[in-house]
């Protein structure tokens, strides 16, 4: 058996919603702490998120041409 055949996709962790940063006391390290990392992972399922859209669009251009896409 390979290790591709043994990998099982990771669980999904969920994460408390905290404050934002321009919410949050400046003095207060760990409440920062917690919302920058809030923030980035944010930004990173937008990322991901625009990248699929992006997978998708460049799979319909090539089956359907760029002027027919219809189903994204």
């Amino acid at each position: 058996m390979t290790a591709a055949a043994d990998w099982e996709y990771p669980e999904h962790r969920q994460y408390e919603r905290v404050p934002t940063l321009d919410q949050v006391d400046p003095t207060d390290r760990k409440a920062i702490y917690a919302a920058r990392n809030q923030k980035i992972r944010d930004d990173w399922v937008k990322v991901m998120e625009a990248r699929i859209i992006k997978e998708k669009l460049d799979e319909c251009y090539q089956t359907e041409g760029v002027n027919h896409c219809k189903y994204i």
